[in-house]
């Protein structure tokens, strides 16, 4: 009877060693599957069970999750049973490529299963040297229906949101690194208006991107020299059939409307950095008929800040002092969270009320 070890680390890993435990037994009764959770009676010593379950083993499986990866007790459960020459197989739940890059050994030399990539059937298959019927597919199938449902349960953050808050807490200049989540919200206490911000905004649209609107005032970083790759992107698009998919909208504050006298303490300032920001922005466009349809001029008071990158929403809402001018923002707090979700919809539809009520640039 082959024996299998599964080990795992933190609830998330837990629940997902849970689901492997039950898939593998679905597939073949006659493997017998330990996972310490499920398989350690009351009175028993944990530790030695443990170890003498990985020195019976023949495969121990890894469930590794970003959360997890650097997990003291997962790494000596790997290395105790690489040590005993037992089959590792690290499991990946998520998309990192980094798993185990910071371990020099034994991670480095398993060969992994992932999740997110290849054909779990076919895995599956291989390793518990099984045949590829019809009601394995169907047991693979739920698996992965099972993982998923897991995965929702203990997403911080909707899907669409992943990516962009992941780079967004790497960025170490920011005061807190690390947002906190609540209702599928990433609150960064710090960052916003910053130039790693419009950094990674950028960066997260080029090439791969199809949204980018910026609800903004002056726009001084964003025409400020450091982005000119992003515009010599959306020329070459903009002679492509309706942006090859893009869909760019750009808006500054009106340099002629009442408001801009209410938009900074310092008015002459503001006026000056406004007008000449605009008159970058026609240079860097120039001619181009599509992209200076994508800039426009609002007159209204701005009470949220918003921009859209792609499916994602970062969000911001100004403080204003007791005359109704606004504090500064560079390095305030900000939101990021899904389009598709009700503080999403509010800010899309917010932002088209200002754009369709603005008036072109150029």
């Amino acid at each position: 009877m082959k024996k299998i070890f599964i080990s795992w680390s933190k609830k998330r890993s837990e629940e997902f060693a849970k689901i492997v435990k039950s898939t593998i037994e679905k597939l073949d009764s006659d493997i017998d599957v330990f996972m310490s959770e499920e398989d350690i009676k009351a009175g028993e010593f944990v530790q030695e069970k443990i170890i003498s379950n990985i020195e019976n083993c023949d495969i121990l499986i890894l469930c590794f999750t970003t959360e997890n990866k650097r997990s003291p007790w997962l790494l000596y459960e790997a290395g105790y049973a690489s040590g005993l020459h037992k089959v590792v197989i690290p499991f990946l739940f998520d998309n990192d490529s980094m798993w185990h890059s910071w371990i020099d050994n034994p991670m480095n030399i398993a060969r992994e299963i992932s999740f997110c990539h290849g054909d779990l059937l076919k895995d599956f298959t291989e390793i518990f040297s099984l045949k590829e019927t019809l009601t394995n597919q169907h047991i693979i199938e739920n698996f992965k229906k099972e993982i998923e449902v897991c995965k929702e349960q203990f997403r911080d953050i909707d899907i669409q949101c992943e990516d962009l808050v992941e780079k967004l807490s790497s960025i170490d200049k920011f005061t807190i690194t690390s947002p906190i989540f609540r209702e599928k919200t990433a609150y960064f206490l710090s960052g916003f208006e910053t130039f790693e911000l419009w950094k990674t905004i950028i960066q997260s649209f080029l090439y791969t991107g199809k949204y980018l609107w910026i609800y903004g005032r002056k726009n001084m970083k964003l025409f400020g020299g450091n982005f000119n790759e992003l515009f010599q992107y959306l020329d070459e698009k903009s002679m492509m059939p309706n942006m090859d998919g893009i869909d760019f909208k750009l808006m500054f504050l009106n340099p002629d409307s009442d408001e801009v006298n209410f938009a900074h303490k310092d008015q002459d300032i503001f006026k000056s950095e406004l007008r000449t920001t605009m008159l970058r922005a026609k240079k860097i466009i120039g001619t181009n008929t599509v992209l200076q349809k994508c800039c426009r001029l609002y007159s209204n008071k701005r009470d949220e800040i918003i921009i859209r990158i792609d499916n994602s929403i970062i969000y911001c809402k100004p403080h204003f002092d007791i005359k109704g001018n606004p504090n500064i923002m560079t390095n305030a707090a900000f939101e990021v969270f899904s389009v598709f979700s009700k503080k999403g919809q509010h800010c899309v539809q917010k932002y088209m009320d200002v754009w369709n009520k603005s008036i072109d640039m150029f």
